[in-house]
């Protein structure tokens, strides 16, 4: 997979650069089940065309940039692991476009001019509820007219469970309420983030809400199941586990124990 980051400045050298392609849209924050069923839909169209699949993403978060910092998102996974998740799923191209209010500000059509026809889409696909363009302006029914008609367009529905639609949001939420077992049958898989002894949490994860968690550490000098204790959204005791100062460790959360902020209610 080529990862390739753009931005207003060199949005022209990449134009007629990149083959023509079938993309998918989205922020993907998680790469949950319905980020999934966006980007499989779109390696469906691919394999019948016979062309590149790409996922094209933003960074920062639209949120952070629009409030000019006053919100602090909380993101579930940083690109690293986007890019390591996005390749097993055999993405081509990972498109990664600056988002600043100078990108904020593109009609719907510019950025379906400028983004998506002028980097070789031909195909793209999206979630029933996907927005671009100043405001917002832009939805998933207006894709095709944005593009002249040059464009095929795939819309996916929602994705739920349990009545409810499966979103980075309800992630988010879940995460403070401190439910990280219900969080795997949202994204497929238990949530993880990366540690190491000597920084901490690494930038772009989030931890769950203060209390014990039964959770599986492993890296290169650890890999063992344990108890430990969320203090904050920084800290976390590790009791009388010690990490190596030089170790990586993923965290895989398990389920949780006791949480702190229902207990400092009660």
């Amino acid at each position: 997979m080529r990862t390739i980051v753009i931005n207003q400045e060199d949005i022209i050298h990449w134009q007629a650069r990149i083959p023509n392609h079938v993309i998918a849209l989205g922020f993907f924050d998680g790469l949950h089940k319905g980020h999934k069923r966006v980007i499989l839909e779109a390696k469906k169209v691919a394999n019948e065309k016979q062309l590149p699949l790409s996922v094209m993403s933003f960074f920062p978060h639209p949120k952070s940039v629009l409030s000019k910092g006053k919100v602090e998102v909380d993101y579930l996974m940083p690109l690293e692991e986007k890019q390591k998740q996005l390749e097993l799923l055999g993405v081509d191209y990972f498109f990664v476009v600056e988002f600043t209010m100078e990108f904020a500000s593109l009609s719907p059509q510019q950025f379906i001019q400028d983004y998506v026809l002028g980097l070789g889409a031909t195909h793209v696909v999206c979630g029933y509820d996907y927005t671009y363009g100043k405001m917002g302006a832009g939805n998933a029914a207006s894709i095709a007219i944005d593009g002249m008609n040059k464009l095929d367009v795939s819309i996916v529905s929602k994705v739920d469970l349990c009545g409810e639609k499966i979103s980075s949001t309800r992630i988010r939420e879940l995460l403070s309420d401190g439910n990280v077992s219900f969080i795997s049958e949202l994204i497929g898989k238990p949530y993880t983030v990366e540690w190491c002894a000597q920084n901490g949490l690494l930038p772009y994860y989030t931890l769950p809400s203060a209390g014990q968690y039964e959770v599986t550490l492993t890296g290169k000098l650890v890999n063992e199941k344990a108890i430990i204790s969320v203090i904050n959204k920084t800290e976390i005791d590790y009791g009388s586990i010690k990490i190596p100062s030089n170790d990586r460790v993923t965290i895989t959360w398990h389920r949780e124990i006791r949480n702190e902020k229902y207990k400092a209610i009660s």
